[in-house]
């Protein structure tokens, strides 16, 4: 009993009655519901679960017009531990419905101290478990700065969150792939369609866009995802796709692009829509349609800060743009410094999440987010943008998101690092490995190393095949290996962060952090490099992960800048500027080796692709540089050269000048039980050298498999017809500079 007398059920309910003011037509109830967000309950309820620990009151609103400022009904929510609760039903009360919330509390932030409780009810903010919004944007929430101590409402009508019945749409279903198996492409939804004119003008640049087959680049070549098949990828590695704001952090008439900038983790991006509103069924829709194509759906999901960014001071007053979790729980969502008086920054966007400790609700929100994209959306793996946070103050780094069972079978990749350090200790030392947790890592290191190499820079052989044999490294020598199993090294030469792989060879860094150089403005030894670098990628052990258009030379040297092409996360206008908008927008032309579009890419586009193709189809046909274990090194002496001793190992049977000068490396792969035998020779310096013991290595003959230093139809046969359409290389093969040769042998 309450100190009224009446049952605690029926205080609540006369509470609930008390405070519903403009909620005529409304039934309302306490809540049972112990899930965050609005789901339906039994006899057309609708439950609504917030967090909002130190709130003293909150109230949910409900809207009947998506633009309105002013909610239609207004109800106040019951107390239940550290959330506030309500249910719901009457008319239009369903899937569809808009609403927000407010709270009220206490709050103790100033420009000296923006750290701390941030409740003020003229906030108007939308439900961070919301699975659907409206686009969440800067301008959508405020048609003024959002000061912390204003007394009147600066709500925009924009923004707001929907009542969505996952129910009634088709479960995508998943594609499993073995982690040792994957081949991952990075794209961008807006980007890979948005140029492509035997498309809808409305579907370019959207999710529907790129579920859409028969699309064609102008000179008649496969394009969109006919394309992805077509190069032979088998994962696909979406750049962000939850609802973020493209306003945050961009100069005048330009929009963040990348998407990097969160508010909402169970709500795709309203903007990739093709029909407004539909952001839901259609990503759903792209899902399918990728999975019924054989390929793996990633997403890059950025959980080490929000859109909310930090507050900032403005004619002496603070400001905050709370969307939802800095005006619900500020202090226990995000890191505080020290001395808690501003946000932590360790991700340069000013307002670290918090992951200390066992229990905490920031940890929950993560892993309901990732539980939602695996078995609603069918997201097969996540590639976790600036992971240290995740692993920052926690005793459980590596096992409090790998130990969900709801996504125990999806692919979990770290970027293990943010401004503050790495995070390989928490993958692969200190009684971490892959005997008890899945994480895979990219490896920075790769990039960097593989760079020099095709420039002759590298000149350390150790740490070359440190990485070919896919152990990685996490320092600039030979080092300790990054990973204690090839596939969680993640290989790249080039990603959206950064120059793309062209580029790389186009422009010569300012600072050196890129590892770019112009190749003495030489085309042809432009195209050399590109080959060689996407040859070592696809024939080194480990994940290899390929940028949207690397295959064929697309750039972005047309930015304004070369700071703005190795950094295009604004070039997106918001007055519709082609010339903005076209940097990063695939030009499909290069592929059919156009580039009338894009006069600093190559004019040899086929050729990368056809190369890079060919190099996939290799990798995928057999066992050799897609290992689940480290191989063995063995001598391979000639008495056992062809016995099952060396099934499965691996051999070093050149090796060139020792560190200090350029490498010139030889390894033979030996083929599992069934498999011929491969050989990749590797030549750093920028001269031919000559391998001339070749019969040493096989009972059989050699044929010249690939050759990256030579053009279409003589630098690579296809491996399915190998014995008939490769030619022989007898005892010797001569490799040009830069450049890489695979030879192959059935060994008998």
């Amino acid at each position: 009993m309450s100190k009224s007398g009446l049952p605690s059920c029926l205080l609540a309910a006369s509470v609930l009655m008390a405070s519903a003011g403009s909620a005529s037509g409304l039934e309302l109830g306490s809540s049972e519901e112990t899930r965050y967000g609005a789901h339906f309950g039994a006899e057309k309820w609708v439950d609504f679960v917030v967090y909002a620990p130190e709130a003293t009151a909150v109230d949910l609103l409900l809207y009947s017009d998506p633009r309105a400022r002013t909610p239609k009904h207004r109800v106040r929510m019951i107390r239940s531990g550290d959330d506030w609760k309500v249910r719901v039903r009457g008319a239009n009360v369903g899937h569809g419905l808009f609403y927000m919330y407010q709270a009220n509390g206490m709050r103790a932030v100033s420009p000296e101290r923006p750290y701390g409780p941030l409740f003020n009810p003229a906030y108007v903010l939308n439900d961070p478990y919301a699975y659907r919004t409206d686009n969440v944007r800067y301008d959508a929430f405020f048609n003024r700065i959002p000061f912390t101590d204003m007394q009147a409402s600066v709500y925009a009508g924009g923004g707001k969150s929907a009542v969505y019945d996952h129910s009634r749409d088709r479960f995508p279903g998943h594609v499993r792939i073995a982690p040792e198996d994957l081949i991952v492409y990075e794209l961008h939804v807006q980007d890979y369609t948005a140029t492509l004119a035997n498309l809808p003008a409305n579907q370019r640049g959207t999710y529907l866009g790129l579920t859409r087959s028969g699309l064609r680049t102008p000179g008649g070549l496969a394009a969109g995802i006919d394309h992805l098949v077509e190069l032979g990828v088998n994962a696909v590695e979406l750049m962000p796709v939850m609802e973020y704001d493209e306003q945050t952090g961009n100069e005048n008439g330009r929009l963040n692009h990348w998407g990097y900038m969160t508010t909402n983790f169970f709500a795709p991006e309203a903007r990739y829509a093709a029909r407004p509103g539909h952001q839901a069924v259609e990503f759903k829709q792209l899902v399918r349609a990728l999975h019924d194509r054989g390929i793996a759906v990633f997403m890059d999901v950025v959980y080490n800060h929000t859109g909310e960014q930090g507050p900032w001071v403005a004619d002496g007053r603070l400001a905050a743009k709370c969307f939802n979790l800095m005006c619900l729980a500020a202090d226990r969502v995000y890191r505080g410094t020290p001395d808690k008086r501003h946000y932590l920054n360790n991700t340069g966007t000013g307002n670290d999440l918090d992951f200390s400790g066992r229990e905490r609700y920031s940890k929950q929100l993560v892993k309901d987010s990732l539980a939602l994209w695996h078995e609603v959306y069918g997201i097969d793996g996540f590639r976790f943008d600036l992971a240290r946070i995740l692993a920052e103050g926690s005793d459980d780094a590596a096992d409090w998101v790998d130990n969900d069972p709801r996504y125990a079978a999806a692919h979990l990749h770290a970027e293990p690092w943010d401004m503050g350090g790495q995070w390989w200790d928490f993958m692969d030392s200190n009684g971490w490995s892959a005997d008890n947790n899945r994480w895979a890592k990219w490896l920075g290191r790769y990039r960097d190393k593989v760079r020099r190499f095709s420039q002759s820079a590298l000149k350390d052989p150790g740490a070359f095949k440190q990485l070919i044999e896919g152990y990685g490294s996490v320092s600039d020598g030979e080092g300790p290996a990054a990973s204690s199993r090839p596939w969680r090294s993640v290989n790249l030469v080039a990603v959206h962060d950064g120059y793309t792989l062209r580029d790389c060879t186009w422009f010569n860094d300012s600072d050196g952090s890129q590892n770019c150089w112009d190749s003495n403005q030489d085309e042809e030894e432009r195209r050399k490099r590109q080959k060689l670098l996407l040859g070592v990628l696809l024939t080194s052990q480990g994940v290899p992960v390929i940028l949207q258009g690397d295959e064929f030379g697309q750039t972005k040297a047309g930015a304004s800048s070369q700071e703005g092409a190795r950094n295009s996360y604004n070039y997106e206008s918001s007055t519709g500027d082609q010339a903005v908008n076209r940097v990063n927008w695939i030009d499909w032309r290069l592929k059919d080796s156009d580039n009338s579009a894009s006069p600093t890419g190559p004019r040899y586009g086929t050729e990368l692709f056809e190369w890079t193709r060919g190099l996939i189809s290799l990798r995928k046909q057999w066992s050799h540089f897609r290992r689940s274990e480290f191989a063995d090194y063995v001598s391979a002496a000639p008495d056992d050269r062809a016995g099952p001793i060396n099934d499965g190992k691996y051999t070093y049977t050149w090796e060139g000048p020792a560190s200090g000068e350029p490498s010139q490396l030889a390894v033979v792969w030996w083929g599992k039980a069934g498999e011929p035998d491969l050989m990749v020779v590797y030549n750093e310096r920028w001269e031919p050298f000559t391998v001339n013991n070749l019969r040493d290595w096989s009972q059989g003959n050699w044929k010249i498999l690939g050759r990256s230093w030579l053009g279409t139809g003589q630098d690579l046969c296809r491996p399915g017809n190998w014995q008939k359409s490769c030619p022989d290389a007898g005892d010797i093969i001569t490799v040009a500079g830069r450049s890489l040769a695979i030879l192959i042998s059935d060994n008998n």
